[in-house]
Parts: structure tokens; sequence; C-alpha cells
């Protein structure tokens, strides 16, 4: 029996002829220029138990990556698969093929004469080298498309990207094209004319954008097909959202958040429908900075728009301004408006006419309480109350001047001065008293006088609380506000 040491194998020589070197090596990527030098060194000291995983393995190759390259080997002859188990593969010498009259890259006929529609396809356009055509041919080896369906996505790509095509990025399309199960022509045809609307329509984006001199980069591309599956809006749709990029720096991901908004506000899809979508969305966005700068309010549109919304939904937008303007001396001024318009919903003012008669009517009798207030040495401001008793004096039949009379008569008073005017003026009616004469003699009303028990109130006994009603927040002037503020922080 015959044996050799194994370390033998690392000082020995694998050959590798000059013809391997000059022909093949070239045109042969490094992977696979890789796999085949480390099958000649391994074919030199057979290992029943060495297969392409291992190969892989001490290669740092995938078992794809080592089998992708053995089937290209295989094409040109050198390498050729004898079984399948076990796996083994057998190395043929370049020159011995030579003499055999086998060395050629025409060894797959199928594979030379895909090369050639390959070179056609490109023709001066671009240099295609050996190694881009075995690259391509894998796509029909290892991916599984038909030879047909990799020369129309080659046509496609050529011309789509024209001198900007890259291999790499066909070779994705390829593998999208697997994952489609796109299996025949007719499959391809549907599937690239789907693509060409692709890339013209982000190409148009791109041009929107004032980007005329590149094309869509894939991920713009991912963007743009995302917007027409998923989010199921048509070429114009996505031209209108365009429009809404020029509050910002124009970018896809900047349009992509733009229309997930849009989806998630309404089902527009359209591009009338958008445009339409969009103008209404001003719209309310300008009336609602209306009533907030009516208001004196400061706020981000989220808020702004959702505030505007609540009130919006009880009354209309005219009406509402008339709120703001009524509210804008408040120190709170979103919950005085709230007050408001409940306090309007209750009365019944829901148009823009009534609450103007309204207002004008609160307006005159504050007019004439002034006259009254001033008669009565009464510096305080007009209250809801206030203009409740005025009402209430004016249906006894008194006018303004029998009001000023009776003020006459109880401005010296200490006390509640406008309760004491109320109760001259609920006598007065009581007696039948209906004019001045009647009033000038008719018997006093005893006035208030200090003693032991009857006290003088200071100034801050005289303090009511006030609870102020929707009168008070429309028409109260700016110093009865500032009273407000004081006396509730």
């Amino acid at each position: 029996m015959f044996d050799r040491d194994p370390k033998a194998m690392d000082f020995g020589v694998t050959c590798v002829e000059n013809l391997f070197i000059s022909e093949y090596l070239p045109a042969a990527k490094g992977e696979y220029v890789k796999v085949y030098l480390w099958g000649l060194f391994k074919s030199q000291h057979p290992d029943e138990h060495y297969g392409v995983r291992e190969m892989a393995k001490e290669l740092d190759l995938s078992v794809a990556q080592v089998e992708s390259a053995l089937r290209y080997w295989e094409r040109r002859a050198l390498v050729t698969l004898i079984s399948t188990e076990p796996e083994v593969y057998r190395f043929f010498s370049p020159l011995q093929r030579m003499h055999m009259g086998q060395l050629s890259d025409t060894a797959d006929s199928d594979y030379v004469v895909f090369a050639e529609s390959v070179y056609a396809a490109f023709g001066d356009q671009r240099k295609v080298t050996p190694s881009e055509i075995a690259t391509v041919w894998e796509w029909v080896q290892d991916i599984g498309l038909a030879p047909e369906v990799v020369l129309m996505l080659i046509n496609h790509c050529i011309s789509l990207m024209r001198s900007h095509f890259s291999f790499k990025r066909a070779e994705k399309m390829a593998v999208l094209m697997k994952e489609n199960q796109v299996l025949t022509v007719e499959d391809a045809e549907l599937f690239l004319r789907n693509d060409m609307e692709i890339h013209k329509g982000a190409q148009d984006v791109l041009r929107h954008f004032g980007k005329r001199s590149r094309l869509p980069s894939e991920a713009e591309l991912n963007l743009y097909r995302k917007w027409r599956t998923e989010g199921q809006f048509d070429h114009d749709a996505i031209l209108s959202a365009c429009e809404e990029t020029a509050k910002g720096e124009p970018t896809f991901a900047y349009l992509d958040g733009i229309l997930k908004g849009i989806r998630s506000r309404g089902e527009s899809r359209t591009g009338a429908q958008v445009q339409k979508q969009l103008q209404n969305e001003q719209t309310e966005n300008d009336l609602a900075d209306q009533v907030m700068q009516a208001l004196g309010l400061k706020a981000t549109r989220a808020v702004a728009l959702n505030l505007y919304r609540q009130w919006h939904r009880q009354m209309p937008h005219e009406v509402l301004l008339l709120a703001a303007q009524a509210c804008s001396r408040t120190g709170s001024k979103a919950e005085s408006m709230d007050h408001l318009v409940q306090a309007w919903l209750e009365k019944g003012l829901t148009d823009e006419a009534a609450v103007k008669m309204y207002l004008d009517h609160i307006r005159s009798i504050d007019t004439e309480l002034k006259k009254v207030f001033e008669a009565l040495a009464y510096r305080n401001k007009i209250t809801a109350e206030d203009r409740s008793l005025y009402e209430k004096w004016t249906s006894f039949g008194y006018n303004t001047d029998m009001m000023c009379a009776a003020a006459s008569q109880s401005r010296d008073i200490d006390g509640h001065k406008i309760k004491y005017l109320d109760s001259v003026l609920c006598a007065w009616h009581e007696a039948g008293i209906t004019d001045v004469n009647q009033a000038k003699v008719a018997p006093k009303k005893e006035k208030n006088k200090p003693g032991k028990n009857n006290q003088r109130t200071v100034s801050a006994q005289q303090y009511t609380q006030r609870n102020y009603t929707e009168q008070d927040l429309a028409f109260g002037e700016e110093d009865l506000l500032k009273e407000a503020e004081k006396y509730n922080g």
C-alpha cells in the first residue's frame, strides 16, 4: 500500500494553464475564478465527503454562489456534473478541451444565441463585457426567467435608463418579475408596461420638483409604485398633491407624507377629488384663522382647526366671527368662546341676522342704562343682571326719564344702589305712578342710615361675586374684563 502525507497538499503545486488565464479569467467574475481555482485544487486531492456546502463554507460564499459559479464553468465546458448522489464535478484541462475541439465559449449554444441577442440590444450605445453577459444569463439559469423575458427586460431597461443603464438595477427588476410570477412573454409585456408607467410617473413628479436633469432613484420609484398600488391614487392625484410640497423642500419623502395625510382624511383618489379636498381644507384653514384672529388667540394650525370644527358644528362661520369679536378681550378666550356659543344656542341665536339684532338690542339697553347709572352716581359696569332689571322696569311702562328720576332719589343711599333703585321703581309701580310729575309728589322711600346695627359698609363689602353670562362676555367694556381677571385670577 502506498500513502501520502496529507500535509503535502500545502507544499505542492496546482497547475493552472496559461490558456485559462488568457481566455477565461478576464470574462469571469472574481467569485467564479475563486470557485474554479479552489475546485481545481481539491480535484487533485479527492475527498468523497467534500462537496458544494463544504466549499461554500471555506470560501465564505453562499451555496447558491458556488452552484452558480460551477454552472458558469459548465457552460464553458471546463467542469461537468457527472453525479448528483453524491455530487461529483469533474474538471477538464483547457488544453485538453482544445485538442478535443471543445475549447470555446460556444460550448453552450443556447448561451451563445442569448449573448448575441444581448449584444444586439445594446448595439453601439454601450460596451458589454462577457462577465456582464454571464450575469444576465444567470437570470435565466438561477432566477428562472425565460430567455425571451430576460431580453424584453434588457430592452425595457435600455429604453428607460439609456446611458445610465445598470445591470444591478435591472437584476432587481428580474427578481421582482420572478416574485410576481412573470412566466410568459404576455406576462412580461403587462409587467413592463406597468413599470414604464411607474418610471414616467416618477419622472413627472421630478419635473414638478424642478429636477429635470436626472432619473428617479430606486427608492423614489418604489414610493411612486406604492402610491399607485397601496394608496390607489391615480397619476393626476399625485401631481395635484405635488402642489402642497411648495411649502417646504420638495422631495418624494415629503410628498409621501402629504399623500398619507390626504388618504387618512378622506376618500379622494383621483386628481379632481384630491384637488377639491385640498381646496376645501385650505378654505377651512382660512376660516379657522379668521376666527382665531378675531378672538386674538394664537394657536398651532392643528389646535386652531380642532377648536374651529367644534364651534362650527354648532354655529355658522359668520356667527362665530361675531362671538370671537365679543370674546377677544377675555383672559381665557377659548373657554369664553365655548360659553358664549352655548349661551347663544340656548337662546336660539344661530344665524347672523338674529345675532346682530340681539346685539343691537343689548347695545340700546346699555346706552339707556348709562344715563340711569350717571343719575344714580353709580360707577360700576353694566352686567347682565342690570339689563334684566332694565327690561323689568320697561315692562312697568317706565322710560329712561322715569328711571333717572328714581335714580336721583337713590344716589345718596348707603348700600347696594341698584337694589334700592329697583325697590323705588317697584314701589312706584305698585302705587300706580306712571309719570315723572306723580313721582315728584310720591312719598320718599326711607333711606338706610348708619347706626349701631347699621354700620357703614366698606367698599370691599359691597362686592358681590358675579357669575358672568353671555351678555357680560359679549358686551362688557375693557375695564369690566380687567375686573373679571382681577377677581378670577
